[in-house]
This record gives structure tokens, C-alpha cells and sequence, in this order.
């Protein structure tokens, strides 16, 4: 009995209710030296220590995920406004960015915006929505997949008169999920420093994970299997 294959690639995809309040604080600045860029480290974690406690929050809450300091320089031009090749130092940049993941809480999500207006005045927020456990989510994404695979390759199998045998491969590149969604970016300290109980009234959106799978079958001749 002769048998040939099929690949058939499933797609799983599911829409689910975000639980965390995710606020990413890009606190960018500039020092003239590489000590006061440090010093401002050090500075941008005390004030994150003291929105945390106004918020009556912990203060290990918020984590660094990047803190970079770096030679900076600017493009120099001639008169006529033509670049001249060259480069002028101007500084050491500071690059912190901090996550504060909370629940979804609006008061509480607003009460951290106006203090981090008010104690750090470069910080950009940005705030988004994501899950506490991604993992359950991504088990189901990748079970939807292959339900999905063996769909299709049914479908094609039965229009060409054949039949699925058994499984010969299951492709899989499993990766980190990212399950995360922006809502509002604040670029300017007065915006979030006027904030009240009530300004950010967010509902966010269902988020989406997807993810892939390719199944290899054997197909049967109906004829065959006689």
C-alpha cells in the first residue's frame, strides 16, 4: 500500500482578558559626567521607593529591565547646513526603563502616574495591559494549532479522495509568548502630575495570542485501504 504525505500548517488563536496593569517608566537623561549619570541611577530609585510607598505599594515592586549609561554625541553641520562628517561629545546619556506591573485597578494606576509627574520629571510612561501566568494561555494556543493543522489536512485529505494516516512529524519552534497590549503613553511630567482618581479610565481590550504548528500525515488512497 502506497502512501504519500501532507503538511498542513494550524494556526491556534484566542482572545483573553488581561489581569496586570503593566506601567513602563523610559527614564532618559542627560550628564556631564559619567558619575552624575550614576548619582541619577541611584536618584531615579529612591523616588520609584517613594511613589511606591505613596501609593501604599511595595517598594520592591518596581523592576529594572534596562540601565545603560552612554557616550553621546551630536552630527555637526557647516553653515550652509550640509553634515561635516564629524561628531561633538555632548554628555553621557542615562537609559533606566522600569516596569511596575499592578492589579487592575484604575485609582491605583492613577495614583502612580501623578507621583511619578510629580518625583520624576523626564520619565515617559508608557501603559499597557498584559497576564500574571502566560504559560496556561500559550499550552492552549499551541493545542488550538494542531486541532486546527488536523482540520485542514481532513478537509484536503477527503476533497482528493484520501484519508489521514498517522502522524509522521510535528514542527514546533517553541518561544517565549508575549502577551501585551499599549494603551496610553504620557511623553510630558505636567500631563501625569495632573492626574486625579478618575483621569485614566481605561477598558482595555481583549488581548490575543496566537501561535503555530506544522503536522506532517501520512494520506491513504481510499482505494487502497479496500
Amino acid at each position: 500500500m502506497k502512501k504519500n504525505h501532507i503538511t498542513v500548517q494550524g494556526t491556534g488563536r484566542l482572545h483573553i482578558v488581561p489581569d496586570v496593569t503593566r506601567v513602563i517608566l523610559k527614564l532618559v537623561s542627560l550628564h556631564d559626567s559619567y558619575n552624575e549619570a550614576y548619582e541619577q541611577g541611584t536618584e531615579n530609585s529612591a523616588a520609584l521607593g517613594k511613589i511606591m510607598t505613596e501609593a501604599k505599594l511595595p517598594t520592591t515592586l518596581p523592576k529594572t529591565n534596562r540601565f545603560d549609561i552612554d557616550k553621546k554625541f551630536e552630527r555637526q553641520y557647516d553653515s550652509y547646513g550640509h553634515y561635516t562628517n564629524k561628531e561633538k561629545f555632548v554628555g553621557y546619556e542615562l537609559s533606566h526603563q522600569v516596569k511596575i506591573d499592578l492589579d487592575m485597578n484604575k485609582e491605583t494606576l492613577n495614583t502612580i502616574v501623578k507621583s511619578v509627574g510629580r518625583h520624576l520629571k523626564q520619565a515617559e510612561i508608557e501603559i499597557g495591559y498584559t497576564l500574571k501566568d502566560p504559560r496556561p494561555i500559550q499550552l492552549k494556543t499551541v493545542e488550538r494549532a494542531v486541532k486546527d493543522a488536523k482540520e485542514k489536512a481532513t478537509i484536503i485529505a477527503n476533497a482528493g479522495g484520501c484519508s489521514l494516516g498517522n502522524i509522521i512529524s510535528i514542527e514546533y519552534g517553541e518561544k517565549e509568548i508575549h502577551i501585551y497590549a499599549e494603551a496610553r503613553t504620557f511623553h510630558d511630567c505636567a500631563e501625569a502630575y495632573g492626574c486625579t482618581p478618575n483621569s485614566i479610565d481605561i477598558e482595555p481590550d481583549d488581548l490575543v495570542a496566537n501561535d503555530k504548528v506544522s503536522v506532517t500525515w501520512e494520506i491513504i488512497n481510499k482505494t487502497d485501504e479496500q
